[in-house]
């Protein structure tokens, strides 16, 4: 049961790193931000970023079965 989760968080992180993408893209053009779209904004790309840092951790520290046979 313990690695079934494990392995749904893996996927929704992978999932969620599109959306954190078009989310930081959608804050950036956005003219006029005011302070708190500016956070938002900034939450976003550090999502997007930190996101995508441990999923390449993930694929290539722990040994992924799809992608090393």
């Amino acid at each position: 049961m313990k690695k079934i989760i494990n392995e749904t968080t893996h996927i929704g992180d992978i999932l969620a790193i599109p959306f954190f993408g078009l989310l930081t893209y959608y804050f950036y053009v956005m003219e006029n931000k005011t302070f708190f779209e500016w956070i938002l904004f900034l939450f976003s790309l550090a999502g997007f970023l930190i996101d995508g840092a441990f999923t390449i951790l993930y694929f290539t520290y722990f040994k992924v079965p799809i992608i090393h046979k």
